[in-house]
């Protein structure tokens, strides 16, 4: 496993500086080259002295500087040829399959904190960190963040609850932060009102296209979550996790938490678009789950949301199937404010089900 830390996100797309006009040209920042014919300056033309030509009036001088000056420039190109194949030095930890990359250390509300003792008195906040993964079912980089709760310990007994939580179209895995997850989880925490709990957010780059054949499924359940499982301190039965999504990353949910049921006790779709095709296949889903296996399902959306037919479609399917399930219609609509203004409530409703398996 490669680890490498990065001061911040916005490192990944950082463009070097650009180097100042006076400074000397060298392999890291070369000077181009124009042709001048006053001044002594290489270029394609050759070498010109004021109007005379190439060794003009001075001859063997202006040869000497000449010679000099091949000697110089072929010193150069030389010198940066050599820096350019350089081999970079990595830093190599024990194999993990599949390997990740911690990309940056971010705080949530406040100060990162030391790993302590379950029993040790908390007042600290969470801290947030980003990850990448080398998919091979993607065939390209996966990124995702994780919230880890207030006085995180790498020694709790029994681990920690998951939400993996999935973002909307046109957003990426800080759409939930942005929209309030992280700090209301702190508060919920801090105050008792729930145990402590992380979640990780994954990021679908990719958000355009087709869910049918889209591999972001498989990356989730056969990277991302054997990842999780074996380098973070969570607890790995399917009742410690949880599914849940906003918009398009509540089609995910459905998608994922009721094909994959084994993965996940809670599923929570928050205004569903559901993607095309998946209502005909919820009753072959829901089917598929064995008696016995619990399966909690929390369905909400605004009721001006323009998919607000959808999510009705999808609540029909489990009344005619007999499936438990809490469905809340909201004054609001399909949008920001309307999900950050529900955070607490989905929040809460995800911890109480990690309560009731105690």
């Amino acid at each position: 496993m490669i680890l490498s830390k990065k001061s911040g996100w916005a490192d990944l797309n950082r463009r070097p500086l650009r180097p100042k006009r006076s400074a000397l040209a060298n392999c890291a920042t070369p000077r181009r080259i124009e042709y001048n014919r006053i001044m002594p300056q290489p270029s394609r033309k050759g070498i010109f002295f004021k109007n005379e030509g190439i060794l003009g009036l001075h001859g063997k001088r202006q040869g000497f500087i000449l010679a000099v000056t091949i000697v110089i420039v072929a010193a150069s190109l030389a010198g940066c040829i050599t820096l350019a194949a350089e081999p970079t030095k990595t830093v190599l930890a024990p194999a993990i399959t599949p390997q990740a990359t911690r990309l940056t250390s971010t705080v949530s509300t406040g100060t990162p904190t030391q790993a302590r003792l379950p029993d040790a008195q908390c007042t600290e906040s969470g801290h947030v960190e980003r990850y990448q993964i080398d998919s091979v079912l993607l065939n390209d980089e996966l990124y995702f963040t994780v919230y880890f709760p207030p006085c995180y310990s790498e020694v709790k007994s029994g681990g920690y609850p998951v939400l993996y939580a999935m973002h909307g179209q046109n957003f990426n895995d800080v759409m939930w932060i942005d929209l309030g997850a992280t700090k209301t989880a702190d508060a919920l925490i801090l105050s008792g009102a729930a145990e402590p709990f992380l979640i990780v957010m994954p990021y679908e780059e990719f958000f355009f296209r087709e869910a049918e054949g889209n591999g972001f499924s498989r990356a989730l359940t056969e990277e991302i979550i054997p990842w999780v499982d074996g380098n973070i301190n969570v607890c790995i039965g399917r009742t410690c996790r949880a599914v849940g999504g906003l918009s398009r990353g509540a089609s995910w949910a459905i998608r994922i938490g009721l094909a994959e049921w084994d993965f996940f006790g809670s599923i929570g779709a928050h205004s569903l678009p559901t993607f095309n095709g998946d209502i005909g296949k919820l009753p072959e889903w829901l089917d598929e789950v064995p008696n016995g296996e619990k399966l909690r399902i929390y369905l909400d959306t605004g009721r001006f949301d323009p998919e607000v037919k959808n999510a009705y479609r999808f609540e029909n399917v489990l009344n005619e199937k007999g499936i438990p399930h809490e469905w809340h219609l909201n004054e609001g609509r399909h949008n920001e404010t309307y999900w950050e203004e529900q955070m607490e409530a989905y929040l809460r409703w995800y911890a109480a089900g990690w309560e009731q398996e105690k």
